[in-house]
């Protein structure tokens, strides 16, 4: 009797992990993205950088981007997977920079420490859409 109800409550864990939800997820990942206070001086070439307001900064945050010839349709319609399966974006698959999209852009980077619907470097790096830059070999 104690086997069966045991395999009755496995087999719902089980399933419970198992489904998908229908809402907007909550994100517990802890790495973050770099924040300047300034625009870089001399940022490296091909780079691109945007700037938020920021209250809790009383002041303007810098940080760095995809630059927009990167974000064509394919580009987008990744991120929007990558945030759907993070729980994050309900919408359609439509390679789109909507507001859903950029609602979810916020709400993954916000718990990353960026409250900004602009998409950040760091951000598309940590969701697997750019890859990381090698390190120098010395």
């Amino acid at each position: 009797m104690i086997r069966i109800t045991a395999l009755i409550t496995a087999g719902a864990l089980f399933l419970t992990a198992c489904q998908t939800g229908t809402g907007v997820g909550t994100i517990t990942q802890t790495e973050t993205i770099t924040l300047h206070r300034t625009r870089p001086a001399n940022p490296p070439p091909d780079t691109c950088w945007a700037s938020q307001t920021a209250p809790q900064t009383d002041g303007d945050i810098w940080f760095q981007t995809p630059c927009p010839d990167a974000l064509d349709t394919d580009f987008i319609n990744t991120l929007q997977r990558a945030l759907k399966a993070r729980g994050l974006y309900d919408g359609e698959i439509d390679g789109t920079l909507g507001t859903g999209t950029r609602k979810a852009i916020r709400t993954y980077q916000a718990a990353h420490g960026l409250d900004s619907d602009v998409l950040a470097l760091d951000a598309a790096r940590q969701l697997g859409l750019i890859a990381y830059p090698r390190p120098d070999k010395a």
